[in-house]
């Protein structure tokens, strides 16, 4: 399904944009399940007024009943699922989707920790550019030898402290993705990157994550923190029960025979088993802390023309 060169790309840069491979239909439908969830999950709070300051973005999982098309992309459709594989070369494990709207940019940063390699997949619902918003990575910044020395130059910038505005000033050799509604970029979840630019640009996304089950308990528990991280609303402001995370989307698995594998790994790890998970309201106890308080290096991003 992917080209040699796409998989090569994936792996020298950790990422590769698979060009229109939603079609326009799906491009359709898929903004509209995403725009009706967050008006309809938010209500007033999602609106043209919101203080960006106090709301850089909103968030809520795709999973549910209501959101067939995105629910079905997670695992019954090989364009996403399978070709994970083939980017990683291993097994993965399906995060639940995500429907987001962006309201600001985003500094530098992982999606997740070194001990927790996968893809990312996410496609953009409008068209961006360097004028209207983009994804920015540092390609190579996923491999284990070049993330620590690039960690090192981007938490030196001096903006982070407020001392200069300028990013001429401490340049950074960054990668601005242009895309076309129905473009997908997928990305290693170790690739630094971030954004720039632009306003409420709403995105669809889905990670998966390598499976962990022949890496031994720790791995195992390592993994099962991070997809539920990834699952857990507590704490914000639209109704759970019913915008769930893995409640509909399990219960609806019949005669589909790829959903029934990626919930039976699910349930190995035991992602599954936490109390709240399946609505976005896990109660356990991780070791692994949530990966987006830790792993931002809080330099902003450079505006590439």
């Amino acid at each position: 399904m992917l080209s040699q060169m796409t998989v090569a790309h994936f792996k020298a840069f950790g990422f590769t944009v698979l060009r229109g491979l939603l079609s326009e239909s799906e491009v359709g439908r898929l903004t509209e399940e995403v725009s009706h969830t967050l008006t309809n999950g938010y209500g007033d709070g999602y609106s043209e007024g919101v203080d960006m300051t106090v709301t850089p973005g909103f968030d809520m999982p795709m999973m549910s009943d209501d959101t067939p098309l995105a629910s079905s992309l997670v695992a019954d459709d090989p364009r996403f699922w399978q070709a994970s594989h083939y980017l990683t070369g291993v097994a993965t494990l399906p995060t639940n989707g995500e429907a987001t709207c962006f309201l600001s940019n985003s500094k530098w940063h992982p999606d997740m920790p070194p001990a927790v390699p996968g893809v990312k997949f996410m496609t953009y619902l409008e068209g961006c550019s360097a004028e209207t918003g983009q994804l920015q990575v540092l390609p190579g910044s996923h491999l284990p030898g070049a993330a620590p020395a690039i960690w090192d130059y981007l938490t030196q910038d001096p903006r982070r402290q407020g001392i200069v505005d300028d990013p001429d000033e401490w340049p950074v050799p960054a990668y601005g993705i242009d895309t076309e509604p129905g473009d997908v970029i997928a990305f290693h979840t170790n690739l630094l990157h971030s954004s720039v630019g632009g306003y409420r640009r709403l995105a669809w996304d889905v990670l998966y994550l390598e499976d962990p089950i022949l890496a031994g308990q720790d791995q195992v528990e390592t993994v099962r923190d991070a997809i539920l991280h990834i699952g857990d609303y507590r704490g914000t402001e639209f109704d759970h029960e019913k915008w769930p995370v893995w409640r509909d989307w399990v219960a609806s698995a019949k005669g589909t025979g790829m959903r029934r594998t990626a919930i039976n790994r699910l349930r190995r790890i035991g992602v599954l088993g936490v109390k709240g998970a399946d609505i976005g309201e896990p109660d356990w106890q991780p070791r692994l802390p949530k990966p987006s308080t830790v792993l931002s290096s809080g330099a902003p991003a450079t505006r590439r023309s």
